[in-house]
């Protein structure tokens, strides 16, 4: 079956703008129901690049019932990155994140303004030096460093101060299934992938119903020929950053960029459509930030 590779930001933003979508595969990550998500206004995937670095970013807003029955709501910032990437960047989203705060319903039956628990997951398309696992969750435990004794107690100051994490490493994915969520990840597996880069020949488990939901919603992506435009567009910035890093000539870049630019403008003009008119724009806005960057 050939599906769009999600491994492309504007294929990823594409499959988790489906929020059913987003909250069945939220929910399996992270082993608790999601009752309710959204995206967050002011976020809403937001892409940004920069010299060694592609990032995709998603803050969503969540509504979880634990395994203990209890419901919290919570904000989880997913980020995917294609490259070895600059920490400093996944720091910094993480440090916004934490400054903001939402309406929580209080044991008095009164809404606040209180900072939300945070949850971030990392999808990587290259490989961590020392962790050799394909999902790994990074979590916080409560220890009396006097007596080494764990203690089974959760507070909110300390939750709000600290956050657990969730590692997957898309080139691990490849092999034999062992787990729900692995048969749903291997939608994101390289071991399908095609002489065609865009898209995938997947050959998984479509019997899971959250699986065949994304394959659908992946089978339409490539079947768009904005979508594989995108992609090529994805393709030849990336291209133009990599011969930059390689040749650091920061000149060619911008000259490549400007070209890029009459290559949507021109586009621009072929479509007629307001809502095309509009997305186009927004390239055309993010390809400007990229000569900004290039500048610095």
């Amino acid at each position: 079956m050939i599906i769009a590779n999600p491994i492309y930001d504007v294929v990823f933003k594409y499959l988790l703008e489906d929020l059913e979508i987003a909250r069945e595969l939220l929910s399996m990550i992270l082993g608790e129901e999601i009752v309710s998500i959204e995206v967050k206004p002011q976020e809403t995937a937001a892409e940004l690049r920069g010299n060694n670095i592609n990032i995709l970013r998603f803050d969503f807003k969540a509504v979880i019932k634990t395994n203990t029955g209890e419901f919290k709501k919570t904000l989880i910032e997913l980020q995917k990155a294609k490259q070895l990437l600059d920490v400093m960047r996944f720091r910094r989203y993480l440090a916004d994140n934490y400054r903001k705060e939402d309406e929580i319903l209080t044991e008095k039956e009164e809404l606040e303004k209180r900072p939300l628990p945070i949850i971030t997951i990392y999808f990587l398309g290259f490989p961590l030096d020392n962790i050799h696992r394909s999902v790994v969750k990074i979590n916080r435990a409560y220890w009396d460093v006097i007596t080494q004794e764990v203690l089974d107690v959760k507070e909110d100051f300390v939750e709000l101060l600290t956050h657990d994490s969730y590692l997957i490493q898309v080139r691990l994915l490849a092999g034999k299934s062992r787990t729900q969520l692995e048969r749903v990840l291997q939608v994101f597996s390289p071991e399908y992938l095609t002489d065609d880069e865009h898209q995938l020949d997947f050959q998984g488990d479509v019997s899971e119903p959250l699986v065949r939901k994304m394959v659908d919603r992946l089978g339409r992506a490539i079947a768009s020929e904005e979508m594989r435009n995108r992609m090529d567009l994805e393709d030849e910035i990336d291209g133009i950053f990599e011969r930059a890093l390689g040749k650091k000539d920061k000149i060619i870049a911008e000259k490549d960029l400007e070209i890029l630019i009459e290559k949507q403008r021109a586009e621009n003009e072929r479509q007629n459509a307001e809502n095309e008119r509009q997305k186009n724009e927004a390239l055309l806005k993010q390809i400007e930030e990229l000569k900004q960057q290039l500048k610095k």
